[in-house]
């Protein structure tokens, strides 16, 4: 694969749907991360969490080159004005277990990065604390790369559930390589009846915030791609 002047780091296919099903070319498989190449990016799928997060962000750095590394996919809501399917370019990225915190090239959002984004009353305390309107569980693993590379770090974001949706435990259906084990998980869901509703709204929101989040993407690497050409 070529060089990219943009290199995105997401956690699952999912989450850019869209914007991957029109790749015609197969991904190539690089010590379990899956790399799409696009004109102008090289999009990095690498597992959930932030282990998983880093090793992507350290392998596609490794193949693309890029200036520009960016932490992409999908978000809880942290603030009660956000709503499902809203989009954002995050201006802060804040770690919850170390405190740090990451600036970006410009945006709107403060993200507040942590291995568990489900607990309702956990967003409270992040909003109340950070002043953050949203969560995640990778963006401070890529920052973090970004930083250590020296290179420009960007991060966009779209909310598949808001800051009052109650969440089943996803975490425990994550397995060792970062992958969701769907199967076991919608085994655990038929067993428990009051997550049944919750499954639907969850899938009809994952596919509002995919779409959504495709189009700002690939309206941040236009962006960026002329920033890079100019410099």
């Amino acid at each position: 694969m070529p060089r990219k002047p943009i290199a995105v780091v997401v956690a699952m296919r999912v989450e850019l749907a869209p914007l991957l099903a029109r790749i015609k070319m197969q991904p190539l498989h690089v010590d379990g991360v899956e790399l799409f190449e696009l004109p102008e990016a090289m999009v990095a799928v690498g597992g959930i969490g932030q282990k998983h997060a880093h090793h992507a962000a350290e392998v596609v750095i490794e193949h693309a080159q890029p200036k520009l590394l960016v932490s992409a996919g999908m978000a809880g809501a942290i603030s009660p004005q956000l709503k499902v399917g809203d989009v954002g370019r995050i201006r802060e990225l804040v770690d919850v277990a170390t405190g740090d915190r990451y600036p970006t090239r410009g945006g709107e959002w403060v993200l507040a990065s942590s291995p568990d984004v489900s607990d309702v009353a956990q967003k409270q305390a992040w909003l109340t604390k950070y002043r953050a309107d949203v969560v995640d569980m990778e963006g401070a693993a890529v920052a973090q790369v970004a930083k250590e590379r020296r290179l420009e770090f960007a991060a966009v974001k779209a909310i598949s559930d808001d800051s009052g949706f109650a969440m089943p435990p996803l975490t425990r259906f994550i397995d060792g390589n970062g992958r969701f084990e769907t199967r076991q998980f919608l085994v655990y869901v038929a067993l428990h009846p009051k997550w049944w509703a919750t499954l639907g709204k969850m899938r009809k929101n994952s596919k509002i915030a995919s779409a959504n989040l495709c189009r700002e993407l690939q309206h941040l690497i236009e962006d960026s791609s002329q920033w890079s050409t100019g410099n």
